[in-house]
């Protein structure tokens, strides 16, 4: 049976490469969330846009599947490409992301839904940061940091990102904005957010968003040099020249 349609509904989009190593902490997860969030009068569907699939990956995925939970698999696409195709195939109201490695709190999705009703735009969060250094073959807590990021400021948003991992918005804002710049490797979601803030004010929640974890592999994990000629860019782009990177 498909979500009731009766209660607001949010479409979380989680695009997958090479997921084997967390794909299991993920779908747990995941299972943790529908149970927090049950009994909220809140519906949520997972969507999976799955890159070049692995065999693992396939019999994990199939082992999860369940009313709100859909996986799509395409040949290896950019991670934009798959989030603006995942918000082409969501029913919800509203959009998160969820990326693999990440764990997102029940409570505060139910408060961005509450505060997006009343703006209809973006909401942001506080979230844990965990860095992880590689001992032994084994991932070890390194640090653990609250990030609580500054009340919206238009130009503050439109020259540094803020709106974190865990941000939410309505699909509508979606429309106004425009989509996901699929050129893009790792700073996509910058680039977008500093063009949202500049059609609407964002709302910061006071409910932690989750945990962002960075164990130095991911795209943004590490000092990716790629990364800071993507921010270049987007300086460039928005005549925000005193960010520029010193080369």
């Amino acid at each position: 049976m498909w979500p009731s349609q009766k209660n607001d509904m949010i479409s979380f989009i989680t695009s997958l490469y090479k997921s084997e190593k967390y794909l299991k902490t993920y779908l747990s997860a995941i299972d943790r969330f529908a149970k927090n969030i049950s009994g909220k009068e809140i519906d949520f569907e997972i969507i999976i846009i799955s890159n070049n699939t692995s065999r693992k990956e396939e019999d994990l995925l199939r082992s999860a599947e369940s009313n709100w939970f859909r996986v799509l698999k395409v040949e290896l696409e950019g991670l934009y490409a798959s989030w603006n195709r995942g918000i082409s195939l969501a029913h919800g109201d509203y959009i998160a992301f969820w990326n693999v490695d990440d764990i997102r709190y029940a409570n505060a999705v139910v408060d961005g839904i509450k505060l997006l009703q009343k703006e209809s735009s973006l909401v942001y969060f506080p979230f844990w940061y965990k860095r992880y250094i590689r001992i032994a073959g084994i991932n070890v807590l390194a640090k653990k940091k609250l990030i609580i990021p500054p009340k919206f400021d238009r130009k503050e948003f439109t020259e540094s990102m803020h709106c974190g991992p865990f941000f939410m918005f309505s699909k509508d804002f979606y429309e106004k904005v425009g989509p996901f710049d699929e050129s893009f490797k790792i700073a996509g979601d910058f680039e977008w957010c500093v063009r949202a803030a500049q059609v609407s004010n964002f709302i910061k929640s006071n409910e932690i968003g989750g945990e962002f974890k960075n164990n130095g592999r991911s795209l943004s994990g590490g000092r990716n040099f790629l990364h800071i000629e993507e921010n270049d860019r987007i300086y460039k782009k928005f005549s925000v020249f005193d960010k520029l990177s010193k080369k």
